[in-house]
This record gives C-alpha cells, structure tokens and sequence, in this order.
C-alpha cells in the first residue's frame, strides 16, 4: 500500500511527518526506510515460511494437502510480484537484464540468492502461480483459492502486457468464481464489512478486532482521524476528487469525506472562499491552497478576520463578482520575509463550507481503509476483487484492440458506480479507449494499492502538479523533477534496498589480461577481493582499479558482489 499509494497522484501529504512514510511521497529515496524495511523483511520471512511447508509436504496425500501446498505457493509468487514491482523497474522497460529481486526458494536462511532479472523474477512468479493454480481446490475470500490464482494470474499477464492471457484469466473468474458484484448502498460503504460477509472479495487479509486494530498506526490512520483515532495528516487529491466530481451521484466519492465545520451557536455549516495558486519555483511548478473565512452580508459575502490573513485584498472585503464567478484581488502583505508587497493579483474562488485544515490544507479525509464492523481504524486489506477483474479485461481488449469488449467491461463498472453508461459516440476526441480504462481503474481501485503502478507500468506520466507538501521539497540533481511531474525513465520508479542487505559484502573480482599480441605466455588470471565498507546503495557506483604494466589489452572483468550482483 505504501509504494503503490503513497509515491502516487491519489494522496496530499498536509506537512512534515516524523514518519518514514513522508521520504515514499516525496521520493526521497533512502536505504533505510523503516516502512520499505519493515515490508522487504516480512516478506521474506513469509517466502522462507512458505518454503519451509513446501519442502516437507507431500503432494497427492489429500486434497487438504494438496491445498495446503497450493497456499503457499500462491503465497510465494504473490510475495515476489509485490517485491519485484516495488524494488525494479516495470517489466515494459528491458526485463532481461534490469534487476529483479533475489529468488529464495529454500527454507535455508544462509542460502543468499543473487539478484535476478526482472523477466527471471517474472518466470518464478508465474511458475509459482501456475503451481498453486493446480493444487487449490478449496475456495475461500480470507485464504488463497482456485479463483485467487487465476485473479492474480490475470494481473501479472497484465502487468507483463501479455493482453490475451490476463483476459482470459480474468475472463475464468469472472465466469466461475462465485463472485458478484457488490451494488448499491452495499457498495458504497463496502469497507465496514468482513470480507467473508463481502461477495466481491477473492482474497483478502483478514483483520481481526481483538488482535489486529492497529487504532493510530493503522493504514486507515494516516487519512483519517475517526473517532479520536488517527493522525489524519494524508489527504484525497486535488486530482483525485476532480475525477469524482465529474459525476456528483459516483458511489465511490463517499469514501471521500470533508471535514467541514459548523458554527457553534447556530448549528449552520460556516462559509469559505477557497483557491488555488500557481507559482514557479526553482523552475518547477507549484500549487498552494488560498482560503477564508467569509460570512454571508446583506445578499453578499464579506471576508472575514481578514488581518488574521497572510493577504491583504484590494478596495473592499466584500467579496467581487463578474461574468467568471467570484473572485479576489489579493497580494501577500508586507513583512519580514516579503519587505516589498507586489501587485495585487486577481483570482476566481468557489464558495464552499469551511474545512478544517492541517498546515493550510484541507482535510479531505478517506475512510476506505477504515470503519470495518464500525471499529474507527479496523480493516482488512483487499488484494484481488471482481471488479478489479472486469477492469483488468477491460484494459486488455483496449489495447489488442478490441474496443466494443472493453467498452462493455467498463461500463459493468461504471452503471454499478452509478454513473452513465459511456457510448462509443460519447468519446471525447483525442481520447483513447485506454485512457478510459485507466481513468476508471483509478478511481474504482483508489487506496487499494495499484495507482503507482499502473502509471509506470503503461510508461504514463506521474503528475503531482497539485497542492501538497511535496511541492516544497527542493529538486536535487539526481532526481530534478520527481516531486511534481516526471517520466518513467528515471531512478523514481523503484524503492531502494533496505540498507542491512547493502552493507557489509565484499567485491571479488577475476580478471584475466593480454598484452595487445595476445601471445598466451604473457596472459594473467587472478582474482582480487575487496572489501566494501559502508552504505551502498543501488545506483551508486564502485571504482576499482587494476594496474597491468606493459600497456597489457583487453582486460576482462567479472565482479561479484556479496550477496547482490
């Protein structure tokens, strides 16, 4: 959930945070962050788990074995797919020779495996699926089933921009697996139910109230404060909500939740204008919230407590009107840090309810990780649902082409949203079938974990030209632009190693030399070892230099190092 939602265009960070999970929005990109520890470590321990029952079980016993070991396999390919998107590079950018992750497959914890590549990495997962996918038999939503292996199947092919597989796979549990589609008032508020209680979900989490209600440091924590419980600092998205809003009836929207506030004597929602203000920044492009307080007077609006502002407006505090809408014309007030006021700049607000806010920004709280059984911060997290399936399908035939199925599976979700139906005569021009999908898989899927993704994965944009803290990170050389807009070419889409597996190990290097005649009598054949002392991290370089006397040519190289290639 981290790497998928977190690094995306889904979520606002509102400050600075003491949590590590401030350096994954701002793609700061460290080797030891707790968070991207923390899910490398747990995650290999579950992969040696799993190792350790599929070492000793027996196939063929009884059909509970068999399921038993089809589990664990299941569990094994799942664990190495989120791995390998969340520490490489998408499979759509040369597979055979990026890196991947290690591939542990024995219960032995000394046996380090070398990195492999992300098309190796690839190879295992499906192997592992494929082998899971023999071997359930019993279907269930909280453990791996049948259906799970083909859901996951689906995505992996899709991912690997294999289209006719991940349709057909998604195809298989949309016609076989049981499940249907949660409609209506269910739907909206899907989040307060177990998963056994939800028919949409083919495999979940399962969190538990007396064991697993995290309260504060839940997921559910971060976006919202329900109850008394949570932080509530990361927000909905200006892009996000925009999405939403094209369609006011969407029943997902409702996960969507503004703080507003009311006046104390009279009951009544209080006033705001609200804008948003565009700047350039060491040449990068900035967004900032603007707002106060207003209060209706005699037909108009009138700002309020204006000297509490950073701002000051011109002529008059009631607020202006023209053919645009209402507007204010307003500068930043002389001090300390702005000695000289500039000119008075005009900008068209909405008029809405007054937000609570944390450092200026506007609590657009989220409960969908939220309010299972009614518990504030209780949830069980959803790694493959049948709507992801239709979608899944959907962005398939959109790309093989074949438009008239893709159409049909997106508008299974979107008449279920509760919004129009989309006709062929209904696109706009210019926009692709593609862009359709995408557009609807972001905002069904939205906090599931797929976002980041799903933009690297199609070689898209991540557009972050919105308001939020990751506005005022200062660009570095090596990464100049990732805090607002950037393409998928650069370092940005992959999480750095945790730094216990980068430290310590040792470079060995076998070499062998010529001199230019290449006479075999004067060859040399050695092997050095150097040790490497502190932090290494991927991306950074090591220079060792071997000096040959007689001006001796080629010289070739083999390094290995330590546990990491």
């Amino acid at each position: 959930h981290y790497a998928g939602e977190l690094a995306s265009d889904n979520v606002s960070l509102s400050g600075v945070s003491s949590d590590a999970l401030m350096y994954i929005y701002n793609y700061q990109r460290i080797t030891d962050n707790y968070h991207m520890s923390n899910m490398w470590g747990w995650a290999y321990r579950s992969i040696i788990n799993s190792n350790k029952i599929l070492e000793k079980a027996q196939e063929g016993e009884s059909k509970e074995m068999d399921q038993l070991i089809g589990e664990n396999y299941f569990l094994r390919g799942w664990l190495e797919f989120v791995l390998v998107n969340v520490f490489g590079r998408p499979y759509n950018q040369s597979p055979e020779t990026n890196l991947g992750i290690p591939l542990k497959l024995t219960a032995d914890i000394n046996d380090y495996p070398m990195r492999s590549t992300v098309k190796e990495s690839y190879e295992q997962i499906l192997k592992d699926l494929k082998k899971a996918e023999t071997l359930l038999n019993s279907e269930s939503n909280i453990y791996a089933g049948p259906s799970a292996a083909k859901a996951l199947l689906s995505r992996v092919y899709l991912y690997m921009g294999n289209n006719k597989l991940a349709a057909e796979y998604a195809t298989e549990v949309i016609e076989s697996s049981g499940r249907t589609l949660l409609e209506g008032e269910a739907y909206a508020t899907a989040n307060v139910l177990v998963p056994e209680d939800n028919p949409e979900i083919i495999f979940a989490i399962r969190c538990t109230k007396d064991k697993d209600d995290y309260g504060w440091n839940s997921i559910g924590g971060f976006y919202a404060n329900i109850d008394g419980v949570g932080w509530g600092e990361l927000y909905a998205s200006e892009p996000l909500r925009d999405a939403y809003a094209e369609y006011p009836e969407d029943l997902r929207s409702r996960y969507i939740v503004p703080q507003y506030l009311k006046d104390d004597e009279t009951g009544e929602y209080r006033k705001e204008f609200i804008y948003i203000e565009s700047s350039e920044e060491d040449g990068v492009p900035r967004k900032y919230y603007r707002w106060n307080e207003i209060i209706e007077e005699n037909g108009n609006y009138r700002i309020k407590d204006a000297y509490l502002s950073k701002y000051e407006y011109k002529d008059t505090l009631t607020m202006k009107q023209d053919a645009g809408g209402y507007y204010v014309e307003s500068r930043l007030k002389s001090g300390k840090d702005n000695p000289t006021p500039g000119t008075y700049e005009k900008h068209y607000v909405t008029i809405q309810n007054l937000m609570a806010k944390r450092n200026d920004y506007p609590k657009y709280y989220v409960y969908k990780c939220s309010k299972q059984e009614n518990q504030p911060q209780l949830w069980s997290p959803t790694v493959l649902r049948l709507g992801e399936m239709y979608l899944n399908r959907a962005e398939a035939y959109a790309k093989e082409p074949a438009l008239g199925d893709a159409l049909a599976d997106l508008n299974v979700i979107r008449t279920r949203a509760h919004i129009p139906a989309l006709s062929a005569g209904d696109m706009k021009p210019g926009k692709t079938m593609l862009e359709y999908v995408l557009e609807e898989r972001r905002k069904e899927l939205a906090f599931e974990g797929h976002r980041r993704f799903d933009i690297f994965r199609n070689g898209l944009t991540m557009n972050r030209t919105y308001p939020g803290t990751h506005v005022s990170v200062t660009p570095t050389a090596a990464e100049p632009d990732a805090f607002t807009a950037f393409e998928t070419s650069g370092n940005a889409l992959f999480m750095l190693m945790p730094q216990d597996d980068l430290t310590g190990v040792t470079l060995e290097i076998t070499y062998t030399a010529a001199p230019k005649d290449k006479s075999s009598e004067y060859t040399w054949n050695d092997t050095k070892v150097v040790n490497l002392t502190g932090s290494w991290g991927m991306g950074k370089n090591i220079r060792y230099t071997l000096t040959l006397t007689n001006n001796a040519t080629p010289i070739k190289f083999t390094p290995n190092v330590g546990i990491w290639t």
